[in-house]
């Protein structure tokens, strides 16, 4: 009995240890070659977890097996500093060479869900305050809709953020919109309301920065429920066609890599910072071969858990501030707030 306990025991442990190695070879499969591969991508941390488990209960029976999970975990171990980091710094002092950005997926300011207290206007009087104690030079904002009492452009005009781009007026929502304190130069939609850079002159030091929302999951609560299913190894016809939004949610984000932001990486010349909710995790496909080209403000100087996503979903960071080599992270923070199912994230960068 004690052997066939072990012989299930190991080719559920190689179940894992497989589903671990898998999930990190998004960035080198692409989802329109093998989409399976992208989708586990977004299990990297729980199957990490399972093979810590599973060494230790081999350990516990004094068993040669832990070996398994252990090697799964050394193979891929240059992946857990994309979801956790230690000592990285908080602030930075700010000067004419610096660059500090926001970005923050606001969820229209109505906290995490609908049914929240949080209305328009109270979650809008919060990001106010938020932005009076951080002071950043440039505002990311993803899903910003202008339709409230407080009107927020304004509010943002009279605290100094004097130009903007993709703020479409009062009656028009937005998925990407911009506020800077100092010139824009030149701006430029790359898809509709969802991709936009815009060149900064900061004293005479240009910065391209691209704001992007990247195509969602479009998650609802039956795709909720069957998450929840699937979770206990349990399928029906409401999990097909969650897996199908998986599928192609996930080629829609290679193409939009390569036929949009690709392009964009590869004609700029002067300073460059890619800002905003990727909808993927640093597993997925499109970090990873943005991070073959850009550097990570968190990986930089981040510090803990990067979560920045804390709705009904599982957390993940999907919230990202990457940068070209010509700027220098000094430091990186994510700030815990009820206002949207997102965290905004906030982040100083050296200009060379």
């Amino acid at each position: 009995m004690k052997g066939l306990f072990r012989v299930i025991l190991l080719i559920i442990n190689l179940l894992f240890a497989g589903a671990l190695i898998v999930s990190t070879l998004a960035g080198v499969i692409e989802p329109s070659r093998m989409v399976i591969v992208s989708i586990l991508s977004y299990g990297y941390v729980v199957f990490l977890l399972a093979n810590v488990v599973f060494i230790i209960i081999w350990l516990c029976l004094a068993r040669w097996e832990f070996l398994i999970s252990v090697a799964a975990i050394v193979a891929r171990l240059s992946f857990i500093p994309l979801f956790f980091q230690i000592g990285g710094t908080l602030e930075a002092a700010t000067n004419d060479n610096t660059l500090r950005l926001m970005t923050f997926n606001v969820h229209s300011f109505k906290g995490q869900d609908n049914d929240t207290l949080l209305t328009a206007d109270s979650g809008a009087v919060l990001f106010l305050k938020m932005v009076d104690e951080e002071q950043p030079d440039v505002i990311c904002l993803q899903e910003y809709s202008a339709i409230r009492k407080l009107k927020v452009k304004v509010s943002l005009l009279e605290r100094g953020y004097a130009h903007s781009f993709g703020a479409h007026g009062p009656e028009k929502p937005s998925q990407c919109t911009l506020f800077s304190r100092y010139p824009i130069v030149k701006g430029e939609e790359i898809d509709g309301k969802s991709k936009f850079y815009v060149d900064v002159d900061k004293n005479g030091k240009m910065v391209r920065i691209c704001c992007v929302h990247l195509d969602s999951y479009q998650l609802n609560s039956d795709d909720y429920e069957s998450l929840e299913r699937l979770s206990h190894v349990q399928t029906d016809s409401s999990t097909h066609k969650l897996l199908h939004k998986f599928t192609e949610t996930a080629q829609q984000h290679e193409q939009e890599w390569n036929e949009e932001l690709l392009p964009l990486i590869e004609s700029t010349k002067i300073p460059f910072v890619i800002a905003g909710d990727f909808n993927d995790t640093p597993a997925s496909y499109i970090y990873q071969q943005a991070s073959k080209l850009l550097s990570d403000t968190f990986v930089e100087q981040g510090r803990g858990f990067g979560t920045t996503y804390h709705g009904l979903f599982p957390a993940f960071r999907i919230d990202y501030i990457l940068h070209s080599n010509d700027l220098e992270a000094l430091s990186y923070k994510r700030i815990s707030t009820p206002i949207s199912d997102h965290f905004p994230i906030v982040a100083t960068m050296l200009i060379h």
